[in-house]
């Protein structure tokens, strides 16, 4: 009894047994030999064979069509057979089906040419035998499945090797490429036809030659090859950075090629490089502070004594001038600390929410003045432009910076344009200098038709003291400022330059969605009177003994007593101590062990109505928000003058006997 098989490869029972068979289709009109080759296949062994019979070739082709046949035994003597084309005509419709093709012994010449036209394998019909005939289907079929899986493999790679994002390549020994997938193609801007025999020498950028030739070199000694870094030039002379990884290929332990799989890292090295830009103006703004600090406490000294030099000298005595060019050169050297603290931004901070089309037109007519004829000045201001909170002195502060910076650049003359104009980021924008996140910005663009800069000059353009001006001609702090004051406004800053083609600067600012209140910088209050003396009780704390010295030196000098400490806790002692009321504290904000601000709250406590004033070199401690200053915090910012201190004191003991 015959085993039907109805699907491909289907397990059937035998005994509780499971096992696979395949199904065939006889086809044949011969009923003698379909009988003959029925029981044979009966007797055939495992894996058994289910079969199917056909008398017509229309009648095979249609079972055939409907699926689940593993092989065909054919019998080219059919009523409706054309011989080998009929077999061609097969085999060209069902490419993967296996044939076994039936001939007489007469015919076993046309076997063999059934085998060149696609069968494979031919029975002579009085030779076979159960075992023959199992034996040739089971090669037949389990080799066709073989080839099918191969082939679905070969697919699957193909597939693989097309669609994968990275650059999939192999090369032959003397480094001409062999072949290269869709990736590939994309980046180089070569089709693969064209990328075929292409030698990687003529690819490379001309930097990376000789890195190539090691690399080849070390193909032809049969040396590991570790994973490298190469630039390639596209089609269009671009370059792109690749990472590269690679691996010999060996046939029959001859090497052959070499395997390859590159990733373009351009972006990626890109990002590393703004990273590591972000990082160093990072640091060097901190060091900035930090020198900031200590040399407004020398520069307060200096120019405290000039003062008071000045007042004990007679007017006509000649070191008089000498005095006030000392008291000069340390205002100078102020203004460049002031420099920095914007460029670390540490400087106070008075944001006002407003439209920055105001700012320019009311600067407009100085850049006019400020720029000279020889240069056209344009301004082309969005209407209807979105609010941002900035502090206006310090925005018009990067508009000079900028203009300044445009003039220098157009010694011939030009046109310089500031710009205005609002944007949506729906992703991260890249720039030199770092990355725009995704929102709403404001942007104020100045642009000059200038010298232009090169990628080098872009790179340390924001560098405090990097200036490109002959010596004498300028700090280098100029642009430093503007990255400061920029990033302390919670903005990003762009530059967009080549030789030759001008320069643009982008300044994006964050949109403030609702206009809310102005906030104005909070001042104590006026003074009801003229003079800034008094004889109130003040203790004055600061840890720089000749700042602290020439404080005291000025409190005294206007009628003030003053107590002394070096420190918050000899501060404390001496209040505690001390039998008469202390109406002000004038601290330093940072000091070892207790601060201005601790130190303040713990007097506080025993006097609510005391006065305070800080001192600060930079204000960048707790009691101040991102520099922003917060109401009612008095702020005296180093270095500074006698009349300041003085008038600063006043007014805050004056506001202080208001509120009681």
């Amino acid at each position: 009894m015959l085993v039907m098989v109805p699907e491909a490869g289907e397990m059937r029972q035998e005994g509780g047994v499971y096992v696979k068979g395949y199904s065939v289709l006889v086809l044949s009109a011969d009923r003698t030999w379909r009988r003959a080759v029925q029981a044979m296949l009966e007797d055939a062994g495992e894996p058994g064979f289910g079969a199917e019979y056909a008398e017509s070739l229309v009648g095979g082709l249609d079972r055939i069509a409907a699926g689940g046949c593993d092989g065909l035994l054919l019998d080219l003597n059919l009523a409706d057979s054309q011989g080998l084309s009929t077999l061609v005509e097969i085999h060209y419709q069902f490419r993967s089906l296996p044939i076994v093709v039936l001939v007489t012994r007469e015919e076993e010449r046309l076997g063999e040419q059934a085998q060149q036209a696609g069968a494979r394998d031919y029975l002579v019909k009085e030779e076979l035998t159960p075992l023959l005939v199992g034996k040739a289907l089971r090669y037949a079929i389990e080799g066709a499945k073989a080839r099918e899986m191969v082939r679905q493999a070969e697919l699957r790679f193909q597939e693989l090797f097309d669609n994968a994002k990275d650059v999939y390549f192999t090369l032959d020994l003397e480094g001409s490429i062999t072949s290269l997938n869709k990736a590939g193609e994309e980046l180089s801007g070569y089709t693969r036809a064209e990328a075929q025999g292409m030698n990687l020498r003529s690819l490379v950028a001309p930097e990376y030659l000789s890195q190539c030739c090691e690399m080849l070199q070390r193909v032809h000694s049969g040396a590991e090859i570790p994973p490298f870094e190469i630039a390639l030039l596209d089609r269009e002379g671009r370059r792109v950075l690749l990472e590269v990884c690679t691996l010999l290929l060996y046939r029959k332990g001859k090497k052959e090629g070499v395997q390859g799989i590159a990733r373009d890292i351009t972006e990626h090295r890109h990002l590393e490089d703004l990273l590591r830009q972000s990082q160093k103006l990072e640091a060097i703004g901190r060091l900035s502070g930090g020198l900031a600090h200590d040399f407004n406490n020398l520069l307060c000294a200096i120019t405290g004594h000039s003062e008071l030099l000045t007042d004990r000298l007679d007017a006509t005595d000649p070191a008089v001038s000498n005095v006030a060019q000392i008291k000069k050169a340390a205002e100078s050297a102020a203004a460049l600390v002031r420099q920095l603290l914007a460029f670390s931004r540490q400087q106070v901070f008075y944001p006002q929410v407003l439209n920055l089309n105001e700012i320019v037109a009311a600067v407009e007519k100085l850049f006019s003045r400020l720029i000279g004829e020889h240069i056209e000045f344009v301004t082309e201001l969005a209407p209807a432009l979105g609010l941002v909170r900035v502090d206006p002195t310090q925005i018009e502060q990067v508009l000079v910076n900028l203009v300044l910076n445009g003039r220098d650049a157009m010694p011939e003359g030009g046109r310089l344009t500031i710009a205005t104009s609002q944007c949506e980021l729906e992703e991260n924008l890249a720039s030199r200098h770092g990355i725009v996140p995704p929102g709403a910005y404001i942007v104020l663009a100045v642009s000059d038709t200038g010298v232009g800069m090169d990628a080098e000059t872009q790179s340390r353009i924001f560098e405090p003291f990097f200036s490109t001006k002959t010596m004498g001609k300028g700090t280098g702090l100029g642009l430093a400022t503007v990255y400061g004051i920029v990033k302390q406004s919670g903005g990003y800053i762009g530059v967009y330059s080549a030789p030759g083609r001008g320069t643009t600067f982008k300044v994006y600012l964050p949109r403030e969605e609702q206009p809310g209140g102005r906030r104005q910088p909070r001042l104590p209050g006026l003074t009801r009177a003229k003079s800034y003396r008094g004889t109130e009780t003040i203790l004055l704390v600061e840890d720089a003994e000749p700042l602290r010295q020439l404080a005291r030196e000025f409190l005294a000098g206007s009628g003030y007593t003053v107590l002394e400490a070096r420190n918050g806790k000899e501060a404390l002692r001496i209040a505690l101590r001390s039998e008469s009321r202390i109406h002000l504290l004038l601290t330093d904000v940072v000091m070892p062990e207790i601060g201005g601000r601790q130190l303040a709250e713990q007097l506080r406590e025993h006097d609510a109505s005391l006065a305070v004033i800080y001192m600060s070199g930079y204000p960048n401690d707790r009691m101040l928000q991102s520099g922003i200053l917060e109401d009612g915090v008095v702020l005296l910012e180093k270095p500074f003058t006698r009349e300041l201190l003085l008038r600063k004191v006043r007014e805050s003991l004056d506001v202080s006997a208001d509120a009681t």
